[in-house]
């Protein structure tokens, strides 16, 4: 018998919203824009993790990252475009948080700067969710168990009630480690589909 499930916790970023990120660095760096060659390098970045995580404001933040990887342009330009990096709403995903019943808990675990996350506000997305969790307030990043362990005790319910959708599949692995039932999307559309598979949502006829 399947386990009850309590909370539906999506990723935000390549899951509901579009990012800039991959391509912007890929352009920066002179690489071909393969997102998890990228994302590797950018979650390996100690000036990242600071960032992401609270511990150094945007300016400090720009300055170091373009001493680190050598980025062809100023601080002050890579921030001007960092900045723009969430794009906008995926397709449909208003859409699909507004159609989970509200028996479900609906929260949020991203990896995230202050200036993302004003952006992200701006698009309507947050007062969607009941619960935000946000590394550059918890201080901590996926894939850490930290990340995932501060979600489920401020959620308050166990990881096998926990649904977890996110675009990277370092994420998943690790949320599943944790007991949660994790599945790795890439769309609104996406991420329906598991909803469906797991009763969440019901076809409509």
């Amino acid at each position: 018998m399947m386990q009850k499930l309590s909370v539906v916790l999506f990723d935000i970023g390549g899951v509901l919203v579009e990012l800039d990120g991959v391509p912007c660095m890929a352009r920066l760096l002179g690489r071909d824009a393969h997102s998890e060659a990228l994302h590797a390098l950018w979650s390996a970045s100690p000036v990242v993790f600071a960032h992401e995580t609270g511990k150094i404001d945007a300016r400090t933040f720009a300055t170091e990252l373009v001493a680190e990887m050598a980025l062809p342009v100023s601080p002050e330009i890579f921030l001007q475009e960092f900045c723009r990096w969430p794009v906008g709403l995926l397709p449909g995903a208003l859409a699909l948080l507004d159609e989970i019943p509200d028996r479900f808990c609906v929260a949020a675990l991203s990896n995230t700067s202050a200036a993302h996350w004003a952006r992200i506000q701006a698009m309507g997305l947050p007062e969607r969710f009941d619960q935000t969790w946000l590394s550059h307030l918890i201080g901590e990043m996926k894939p850490a168990p930290g990340a995932f362990l501060a979600a489920l005790e401020g959620m308050g319910f166990p990881a096998q009630e926990v649904l977890f959708l996110d675009d990277s599949l370092r994420n998943v692995e690790a949320a599943a480690a944790l007991g949660m039932r994790a599945h790795q999307v890439t769309s609104p559309a996406e991420a329906r589909q598991v909803l469906l598979r797991y009763d969440v949502l019901t076809e409509l006829v």
